[in-house]
């Protein structure tokens, strides 16, 4: 019943089977009302679409023990899932389940349904911090030699790359950018982030080049600043199944190919040229420093190998 719903809540609503679903009080009608609250906030569809696939998830297995109803709930039971996904599932992964159900019975008790959320007492599980390994420069210009500007598709995947790399914006930021609101006197983009916050970020002279070397080859009307060669608006999926197959005739390069590369090396590029932690924050739209300080680590790390080559104890000895 759940998965057939929820992805159709816009046209459900105010029917018979939702006030249905709603007057049960159970986990899958609270969901449900968790779900149209999101929606009234503004959370973004792809927020929502997580709520409901990860909390649903949560539900769906805690159904199977024959708890159905938030009064049931008990540590343990969110204990025992996330241990069950641990079997499968990444610590970032698992964490992100921590994070999701936590705010599905903080809510719940907000409305008054519970005294207290049954995640009060769990511990949110340590996430392991990989270092980040950007784009080496050699990997860039293997992208962007596989890009013949002197074509449409070309010249499109070409300026791309180049506003991914010299801005480091997300992928559902990118997509959605509008050719309005490109300013080529200021040098600048007006991007809407997560949380429907704006913010304006700043592009260089050749990805300004590279730009207008596109939009040259456009014939049409449409105000999205990238389509595809049909002239249909190119969505983040065809960006990302784009830039995925670029990648696989550039190899080798370094790392996985993926839009949210050019993000870690757009971070981690700034911060060697001397860019500030709140500057580099403030330009990938982070909420807080904690993220962009893991670049921060990764440019340390890089540079401490780099200095072992004088600092080495073992060199020093300058055996035989």
């Amino acid at each position: 019943m759940l998965d057939q719903l929820i992805p159709t809540l816009s046209q459900a609503r105010g029917t018979p089977v939702l006030d249905q679903l709603i007057r049960r009080k159970d986990l899958t009608g609270y969901l449900v009302m968790f779900l149209l609250s999101c929606k009234v906030q503004g959370l973004s569809p792809d927020t929502i679409r997580a709520y409901r696939g990860l909390v649903g998830y949560f539900i769906r297995f805690i159904e199977q023990g024959g708890v159905t109803h938030p009064a049931q709930v008990a540590p343990d039971h969110i204990r025992l899932f996330l241990l069950k996904q641990q079997e499968t599932c990444n610590s970032i992964s698992i964490r992100t389940y921590y994070r999701h159900i936590k705010r599905f019975f903080n809510w719940l008790v907000e409305e008054r349904a519970l005294t207290v959320s049954p995640m009060a007492v769990i511990k949110p599980p340590k996430a392991s911090k990989p270092l980040i390994v950007p784009f080496q420069e050699s990997s860039l210009r293997r992208l962007l030699f596989l890009c013949d500007d002197s074509t449409f598709l070309g010249a499109r995947n070409k300026a791309i790359i180049l506003v991914l790399t010299d801005t480091g914006l997300r992928l559902k930021e990118i997509a959605e950018i509008q050719k309005s609101v490109i300013d080529f006197d200021r040098e600048t983009i007006k991007v809407m982030g997560k949380g429907a916050k704006e913010r304006v970020v700043r592009i260089g002279e050749n990805t300004q080049r590279a730009i207008l070397r596109y939009l040259l080859r456009r014939d049409d009307t449409l105000p999205c600043l990238w389509v595809t060669e049909e002239r249909h608006l190119l969505t983040k999926w065809g960006i990302e199944i784009m830039i995925r197959k670029l990648g696989k005739r550039a190899e080798p390069i370094n790392v996985r190919c993926s839009p949210h590369m050019f993000r870690h090396t757009f971070a981690t590029d700034a911060l060697e040229n001397g860019a500030a932690e709140w500057e580099v924050q403030s330009l990938l739209g982070h909420e807080t420093l904690e993220m962009t300080r893991r670049y921060t680590n990764t440019l340390r790390s890089q540079k401490a190998i780099i200095g072992h080559k004088k600092l080495s104890p073992v060199d020093n000895l300058k055996l035989e």
